[in-house]
C-alpha cells in the first residue's frame, strides 16, 4: 500500500548500483582514422546499439569505407585543373571520382543497414509528420 504525502529525503536519495554497459571499442585492425570514425559513430548511438558481433563487423566495414572515401577525396582536392588538359590526367581524375563514388555508396549502404541514417529509422508516414511539424523559415527571435 502506498504512503500518502511527500517523500522524505532518504526515500529520494536512492543509489542505483550496477553496470550500465560500455560502448564497444574499435577492433585492433582499424587504423587511427578508422578508429576515430568508429568512436564518433558509436558515441552518437545508445550504448547497446552495436550489441552483436555482426553489427560490430558491419560498423568496422563502414569505418573502412568512410576513411577510404575521405582519403580519395583528399587526393581529388589536390588535383590541379591543368592536369585535366591531357588525356592521361582526365582519365586519372575520372578513376578517382569513380573510386570515391564506390566508397561513398558502400558506406551509405552500410549506414542504412546499420540504421544510422534517418531514412532507415523513420517510416515514410513518420517522416511526413515530422516534416509537417517543423517550423518553416526563420523564427521570430532569429531576426
Amino acid at each position: 500500500m502506498a504512503t500518502r504525502g511527500r517523500k522524505s529525503a532518504a526515500e529520494l536519495s536512492v543509489v542505483v548500483s550496477g553496470k550500465f554497459g560500455n560502448r564497444p571499442e574499435p577492433p585492433a585492425d582499424l587504423n587511427d582514422e578508422q578508429k576515430a570514425i568508429w568512436r564518433a559513430t558509436a558515441a552518437s548511438e545508445p550504448i547497446d546499439f552495436f550489441g552483436t558481433e555482426a553489427l560490430r563487423n558491419m560498423l568496422g566495414d563502414y569505418c573502412r569505407h568512410r576513411a577510404s572515401a575521405a582519403a580519395v577525396s583528399e587526393i581529388i582536392n589536390t588535383f590541379q585543373p591543368d592536369w585535366l588538359k591531357n588525356a592521361e590526367g582526365a582519365k586519372r581524375y575520372q578513376q578517382l571520382l569513380r573510386m570515391r563514388e564506390m566508397e561513398t555508396r558502400a558506406a551509405a549502404s552500410l549506414a542504412t543497414k546499420l540504421r544510422l541514417t534517418n531514412q532507415a529509422r523513420y517510416t515514410p508516414q513518420a517522416a511526413a509528420t515530422a516534416a509537417k511539424h517543423t517550423a518553416r523559415g526563420a523564427m521570430p527571435w532569429e531576426g
